[in-house]
């Protein structure tokens, strides 16, 4: 899942691995996880639960854990799902892109998988390091995950085997929870 709304979600700005606190509704959405996750799960005790380190899906790791009744000393941090690195863009909206960043946002647009954002990633250097956490991961384990858009979008397509063309299309809502599991992927609104 994707951690809750944050200050520069709810802005507009792209975030990357700089962090803003989650907002009320983001809070909300973070304790929505807790209590789907306590639902869905057959024994909320049986997981492990794993969050990037950034503030934001931490914070939204720990509200969810303790929903689910966890401690969030059971969260494992994961530096390798830290968010996708929009370097010189971080913080910035479509407007101030449009307006500073011209020429290498239009050779972004035409090709985000291979083109990096200024001094940012690509979205395939994302996929190097996320498909290799992934395939790290035992499939009869059940994982939480709490990460980032750019990340869980990667983390699903990869899973699924999708076309990156397809992949890139998939959406990064902050109210859901995709189970990953048998190669499909289940959405769950929490």
């Amino acid at each position: 899942m994707r951690h809750g709304e944050t200050v520069w979600n709810a802005e507009q700005r792209l975030q990357g691995r700089q962090d803003t606190p989650l907002t009320a509704k983001g809070v909300a959405q973070a304790q929505a996880f807790g209590r789907a996750l306590a639902t869905e799960l057959p024994d909320p005790h049986a997981c492990r639960l794993i969050a990037s380190p950034l503030g934001r899906a931490w914070q939204t790791a720990v509200l969810a854990v303790t929903g689910m009744g966890r401690n969030p000393s059971d969260i494992e941090l994961e530096p390798r799902l830290v968010e996708h690195a929009f370097g010189a863009w971080e913080g910035l909206n479509q407007a101030d892109l449009k307006r500073d960043h011209a020429e290498a946002l239009a050779a972004r647009l035409a090709d985000k998988w291979n083109v990096p954002a200024t001094d940012g990633e690509s979205y395939a250097m994302v996929a190097d390091r996320v498909g290799a956490w992934l395939a790290e991961q035992d499939e009869a384990e059940i994982l939480v995950v709490i990460c980032h858009g750019v990340i869980a979008r990667v983390m699903r397509g990869l899973y699924a085997g999708m076309d990156r063309d397809v992949l890139m299309q998939l959406p990064e809502p902050q109210d859901r929870i995709f189970k990953l599991s048998g190669g499909g992927i289940e959405e769950i609104q929490a």
